[in-house]
């Protein structure tokens, strides 16, 4: 029998308290990270990086789950999120032994589509951590952690924008759970035509005032590639439907402007030793790692994209199913 929660709902109230929410998050973390880069600055006098951003990590990780854990989660809506952890754990792990298609990357956005920002950090925070106890736990952890985190988070906010509309306008769950499909262009090309034009922007800077001796296929691509996805989000005034199309484009530059560029720095730290006493970040070390790591970065984001044109949209919609079937609303 259904238990869907389309009756007698206040969906007002479910929204705005949806958007406080999310508010929140945003103003512990404008509040935490000034103040971790002040401990960082006078205390720390510009030493031990990579105790510190382990710091941060775990203080940002921690913010995201005593937010949701706040929300006081029903048991339906923690059997869900364990349920999709473990099946992003073993697609990732699937895809590690056999073929790198990166199975894992690509439940993360389905996941924070799906089901929310705040479902979608928690569900790729989780499974890198549970994916690291078969591939190996280190100081790379909490940043694998990071990065999955925020693709799920940036997931669903993108794909999950509050929507208030009048009360007269009936809407169907699906649209009320925004995983209305839309198979029109119009929606994307705005983020699409912003990254693009960010890039070239890149290029043609780089053309006229870059040193030769320099790559524009390194540090450069991620830089404005996420500038441009950021300006994207500043333009496209609405959520984002969740078609194929859409679907696959989002999980290619959030693979490689995010996991990518979150990487890279996190290896230059790992890989930088203390001079003196202090830990000399090299720029000229972080320009070779964007650059070395760039085919590895597009071919891991192609990979998440090819699994999300395959299968997204049935994974999509079985998420739907259980959440019109059991009330399910995160």
């Amino acid at each position: 029998m259904s238990r869907t929660p389309d009756r007698n709902f206040d969906w007002e109230s479910f929204l705005k308290e949806k958007d406080r929410r999310r508010k929140k998050t945003m103003g512990v973390l404008a509040v935490l990270l000034p103040g971790l880069l002040f401990l960082f600055f006078y205390l720390f006098q510009n030493r031990h990086y990579l105790v510190f951003s382990l710091l941060m990590l775990s203080c940002l990780v921690a913010a995201f789950v005593y937010n949701f854990e706040r929300r006081r989660p029903r048991a339906r809506e923690v059997v869900l999120l364990a349920s999709m952890t473990a099946l992003t754990t073993c697609a990732n792990e699937i895809c590690a032994h056999t073929v790198p298609l990166h199975a894992g990357t690509t439940f993360v956005v389905l996941s924070g589509i799906g089901l929310g920002p705040e479902a979608g950090f928690l569900i790729g925070a989780l499974s890198r951590f549970l994916c690291n106890f078969f591939d190996g736990q280190g100081p790379w952890t909490p940043w694998q952690m990071f990065a999955w985190g925020l693709i799920g988070y940036l997931s669903g906010l993108f794909f999950n924008r509050t929507e208030r509309r009048n009360r007269m306008v009936k809407q169907s769950l699906a649209e009320r759970l925004s995983l209305q499909k839309n198979q029109t262009f119009r929606a994307v090309a705005g983020p699409l035509l912003c990254i693009l034009a960010f890039l070239t922007v890149g290029y043609l800077i780089f053309l006229f005032a870059g040193r030769r001796d320099e790559s524009f296929f390194g540090w450069r691509v991620y830089a404005w590639g996420f500038a441009g996805m950021v300006a994207g989000g500043f333009v496209q005034r609405r959520r984002l439907p969740a078609d194929v199309l859409t679907v696959t484009l989002f999980t290619f530059f959030s693979s490689l402007l995010l996991y990518g560029g979150i990487m890279n720095f996190s290896a230059m730290l790992m890989s930088t030793s203390p001079v003196d006493g202090a830990q000399v970040i090299s720029l000229d070390a972080l320009r070779t790692l964007y650059l070395t790591g760039l085919p590895y970065d597009a071919a891991h984001a192609g990979g998440a994209a090819l699994c999300a044109f395959v299968f997204g949209d049935g994974i999509l919609q079985r998420i739907q199913r259980i959440q019109i079937k059991f009330g399910i609303l995160l």
